[in-house]
């Protein structure tokens, strides 16, 4: 996990030669213990275990340039091809917006590629922490205070390249630019 400041610069290392890519998420921050159970959550129940909603990127990538094409298994048996989590600010009094008025956007060398909201993740951010918390539920785990949970890509997989900057977005939230650089000792 990488914490970003609006406005900030981040590099972040990818597998040149490999896939790499940047996605726009929304990122809750658990405030309380999650224990495994079988019980069914109501969105405000839900909401109630978040400390915060903040701005953020998830960053892909993967030795294999073709992963994304062999499938979820490959993909999966790749950790999801997760290379890093940029943790941004706290969306104030997120409890309150409806995902349309969160919006997102990602720039890859100055050029829009990706410009939607929260609302593209099907159920929205909250969907995506049921989902969470019951999948863990069912696998008899906990998910301790302080867990971060990432969303969902709100406006896409971009696929980036050694070189590549990007600038990430999310209106009146913040922006923050990330870099991208060969992983050392990497192809």
């Amino acid at each position: 996990v990488h914490i970003v400041s609006v406005g900030s610069k981040t590099a972040m290392p990818i597998f040149a030669g490999g896939f790499a890519a940047i996605e726009a998420e929304f990122v809750f921050r658990l405030g309380q213990s999650v224990e495994p159970s079988e019980r069914e959550w109501s969105d405000e129940e839900l909401a109630g275990l978040v400390a915060g909603l903040h701005i953020g990127a998830e960053i892909a990538s993967s030795p294999m340039a073709e992963i994304n094409n062999l499938g979820p298994t490959v993909v999966a048996s790749d950790f999801g091809n997760n290379a890093g989590l940029l943790l941004g600010p706290e969306i104030p009094n997120w409890q309150s917006l409806r995902p349309a008025d969160l919006p997102s956007k990602v720039l890859i060398d100055g050029d829009v590629v990706g410009d939607a909201s929260a609302a593209a993740v099907p159920g929205g951010p909250i969907a995506a922490l049921r989902f969470t918390v019951t999948l863990s539920a069912d696998r008899g785990l906990a998910l301790p205070a302080g867990t971060l949970i990432s969303t969902g890509a709100s406006t896409g997989i971009h696929d980036v390249e050694a070189g590549s900057q990007s600038r990430v977005e999310f209106g009146d939230y913040g922006w923050f630019d990330v870099t991208f650089e060969p992983m050392s000792g990497g192809q």
